[in-house]
């Protein structure tokens, strides 16, 4: 079992501290046919999908605007309110009927402008509005939606995601009105019934279908297709069924399988979708159709999130990592050392920007980009990764560039590493050597004196390999276990 794997097992089981001891996972044997089963569909697919962002989202057709906006994580959801009518057994929210304000990534916003400010900072290109159920709140989701368009213009993307129950005539008119490009309509919400879709397309463009794929309603989507394709829907977007503590006994007691990943998301929903997209294939029908799985949401959602913080407040001698999180690389020496390392920095004429020395003048911060400047034969080299995070210096000034201080959280630290271990971490994840060819040349150049020395390499590969997990997103869909 590979250290991927093991990790994906321990946080899964972290996760779900709160779910019964006897929920369902694969053994070894159920998991191998799994696979077995969802290959043979994604073969049969093949020449029909197109499978973007690193091979998580398979799909026909183009993408909703806002789809890709998501995927390159300049997108943020605004949870306008958190009443709803419906008590959906897959929501993975509470149902209440209690009020809160408005909310994007855990922060919430007292006005529009507060919102605005958010965007701004953030530098976001596009938000879709979710609550609860939005238009429930149609007077204040109207007030958000106005205000972007006044301060942002045609450049910002908007939709709203609704179950269509409060989506009559007047609030469609009013929603266009306001500047809104797109409505999603999660008809799995209302027994599948289209009538809302039908009248939004007399006044948006652009009207998707979003519904999770939910197993047991296979036969009748695959009957809907087509005459979603009549009406004129733009995009079908299915969703993976995934597990939180509110959903989790509905989902049980349906029989699924819960699978070690991130948000433990449904094995038969993902079969769920594959099966629906070959069923298109077969009949030929055009609508285009995105299967958004759990693992996209884990990779992009989370990537775009930790990228926008991460931007918003840099230090020179930090580095961002492909997969969002922050890496910064400490050297520890005697003071004569660092002093020496200090002056070599000054010599070359190196930023000050892109290194930093304690007042101490034991250790420096350096980039990545400096690391051939490290005295070896005494230096202790520390790689630190971050989960990118900022607070505010005073809350009562909102969400504004001049009021954030980073408050990251250390997610990895290892010190101790030799000069072998760090050339190779930079073939692995800067210049992107094959690996193969990056570790061969990492044992020829390690200085192999004895047992203890081959021990130390053995050790100092293992570390390199699990450096993956903060360097780089994984491609494809995961391993089924």
């Amino acid at each position: 079992m590979d250290f991927r794997k093991k990790a994906n097992i321990a946080t899964t089981r972290q996760e779900i501290g709160w779910a019964y001891p006897d929920m369902r996972w694969f053994s070894e044997e159920e998991a191998g046919e799994a696979n077995r089963q969802r290959n043979e569909l994604l073969n049969a697919l093949s020449g029909w999908i197109t499978s973007d962002f690193q091979g998580s989202k398979p799909h026909t057709g183009p993408l909703s605007p806002g789809c890709l906006i998501c995927g390159e994580g300049t997108w943020g959801c605004n949870f306008i309110n958190g009443l709803c009518s419906q008590n959906c057994f897959y929501c993975v929210e509470k149902q209440t009927n209690q009020e809160r304000p408005p909310m994007t990534d855990g922060r919430m916003f007292k006005n529009p402008e507060d919102h605005v400010r958010y965007l701004k900072t953030l530098k976001f290109r596009g938000v879709g509005f979710s609550g609860g159920e939005p238009l429930l709140a149609l007077d204040r989701l109207l007030a958000y939606i106005e205000a972007i368009r006044q301060a942002f213009g045609e450049s910002m993307y908007l939709w709203v995601y609704t179950n269509g129950f409060p989506a009559d005539r007047s609030a469609l008119r009013e929603l266009r009105r306001a500047g809104l490009d797109e409505i999603r309509f999660d008809i799995a919400a209302r027994n599948y019934d289209l009538a809302p879709v039908a009248l939004a397309k007399e006044y948006f463009s652009t009207v998707t279908v979003e519904i999770p794929a939910i197993p047991e309603d296979l036969e009748r989507l695959k009957g809907l297709l087509s005459e979603m394709q009549a009406l004129g829907v733009s995009f079908l977007n299915l969703h993976q069924l995934f597990t939180t503590e509110h959903n989790f006994k509905a989902l049980h007691r349906r029989g699924y399988h819960f699978l070690h990943q991130p948000t433990v998301p449904v094995f038969e929903s993902e079969i769920c979708a594959l099966r629906l997209l070959l069923f298109a294939r077969e009949r030929q029908i055009l609508l285009p159709i995105n299967y958004c799985c759990s693992a996209y949401k884990d990779r992009f959602q989370g990537h775009g999130l930790r990228m926008r913080l991460a931007t918003a407040m840099p230090k020179g001698s930090e580095g961002i990592s492909d997969a969002g999180y922050i890496r910064s690389f400490r050297v520890s020496d005697s003071t004569d050392k660092i002093e020496a390392m200090v002056r070599r920095l000054g010599d070359a004429h190196c930023a000050t920007a892109r290194w930093e020395c304690d007042r101490a003048r034991t250790a420096i911060a350096i980039h990545s980009e400096l690391l051939s400047y490290i005295d070896w034969t005494s230096a202790d080299v520390t790689l630190e990764y971050s989960m990118p995070m900022v607070q505010l210096k005073d809350p009562a000034d909102g969400f504004a560039e001049g009021n954030l201080v980073a408050a990251n959280q250390v997610v990895y630290q290892q010190h101790g590493w030799s000069q072998a271990a760090i050339e190779c971490w930079r073939k692995l994840f800067v210049v992107k050597t094959n690996p193969k060819d990056a570790f061969r040349e990492f044992y020829r150049v390690y200085p192999a004196t004895g047992k203890d020395a081959i021990v130390k390499a053995q050790g100092e590969a293992e570390r390199l390999k699990r450096l993956s997990m903060w360097e780089e997103l994984e491609t494809g869909l995961p391993e089924i276990y």
